[in-house]
C-alpha cells in the first residue's frame, strides 16, 4: 500500500467483524510491555478488546505501508502523548492517529504530521448545557442549544468529535483550551476559527466530517503544511483480520 503526498487515508474495523480470541492472542504476542501493562488495568472485556483492536489496527496498516512486520514497529510518545513510530520505518512511513470507541477503530494516515481524528458514540445522553458552557466556545454553545431533542445530542457529538481531532492533530493535549477555537457547521460545510493565534500564526486546515453508521460521530482535521494544497480522502475497512476493501468517502461536512 502506497499514500501519496496529496492523500489522506482513513481505516476503519469493529469489533463484530473480526474473531476476539485470535485478535487478542495475536495482539498480545507483539505489543510493548508498556501497552500490556495498560491492556491489564483494563477492567471490562470490551475495554480490552477495544484496546488490542486499535493497537492491531495502527500495527497492520503500517506493517501495510512500510513492508515491516507488526511485531516490528515500535512506537514512543511525545510529551502530551501522542504516538508515534520510533525512526527506522523509512522516509515514506505515513504519521497517524487512531481512536475507537464501543467496538469500532479508526485510524487516519498522511504524511503530513498534524493530523487527527476521532470518532464518539452519540447514543449516549448527557447533560448538554452544561458541558456546553464549560467546554464550548460561545459561538458553538449558542448553536447547540438553540436546538432541541435528538438535534441538539448529533449536533453536540458532531462538535465534540471535531474538537477532539483538532486537538488530537495539533499534538498538545489539553493544554490548548476547547474554548479557544470553534467550529460552525453548516449544510455540507464547516467552518474553524482559532482565536487563540495570531494571523502570523495561521496555517489552512482541512476539517471533514464523515457519515458513519449511527450512533456514531466522525471527524478528521489535519494541518495543510506550507506550500500544501488540499488532499484527497480515501477510505477502507477491514471486513476480518486479513481482508480490506476501499470504500467511498460519504462526507457529511468539510471545510472550504
Amino acid at each position: 500500500m502506497q499514500i501519496s503526498e496529496e492523500e489522506v487515508h482513513i481505516w476503519q474495523v469493529s469489533l463484530c467483524d473480526v474473531d476476539p480470541e485470535a485478535l487478542t492472542k495475536q495482539a498480545l504476542s507483539w505489543m510493548q510491555a508498556n501497552e500490556i501493562l495498560r491492556y491489564e488495568r483494563l477492567v471490562s472485556l470490551r475495554h480490552r478488546l477495544e484496546f488490542v483492536l486499535g493497537k492491531w489496527l495502527t500495527r497492520i496498516c503500517l506493517s501495510e505501508y512500510t513492508g515491516l512486520g507488526m511485531g516490528d514497529l515500535q512506537f514512543t510518545s511525545n510529551a502530551y502523548g501522542k504516538p508515534q513510530p520510533r525512526e527506522g520505518l523509512g522516509a515514506q512511513a505515513p504519521y497517524f492517529n487512531l481512536s475507537h470507541s464501543r467496538g469500532r477503530a479508526v485510524l487516519a494516515l498522511s504524511l503530513s504530521p498534524q493530523l487527527g481524528v476521532d470518532i464518539e458514540f452519540a447514543g449516549r445522553e448527557r447533560r448538554f448545557s452544561k458541558i456546553a458552557h464549560r467546554y464550548f466556545a460561545d459561538s458553538e454553545a449558542q448553536d447547540l442549544l438553540a436546538l432541541s431533542g435528538s438535534a441538539q445530542q448529533q449536533r453536540f457529538y458532531e462538535l465534540w468529535s471535531l474538537k477532539e481531532a483538532y486537538i488530537k492533530a495539533r499534538g498538545l493535549g489539553l493544554s490548548i483550551p476547547l474554548r479557544s477555537f470553534a467550529y460552525s457547521l453548516l449544510p455540507g460545510r464547516l467552518y474553524l476559527n482559532e482565536m487563540d493565534r495570531t494571523c502570523t500564526t495561521h496555517r489552512r486546515w482541512q476539517n471533514w466530517q464523515l457519515r458513519t453508521e449511527n450512533p456514531f460521530a466522525l471527524a478528521l482535521a489535519l494541518q495543510l503544511q506550507a506550500g500544501e494544497s488540499s488532499k484527497e480522502l480515501r477510505a477502507f475497512r477491514y471486513q476480518d483480520m486479513s481482508e480490506y476493501s476501499e470504500e467511498t468517502v460519504a462526507i457529511l461536512r468539510a471545510s472550504v
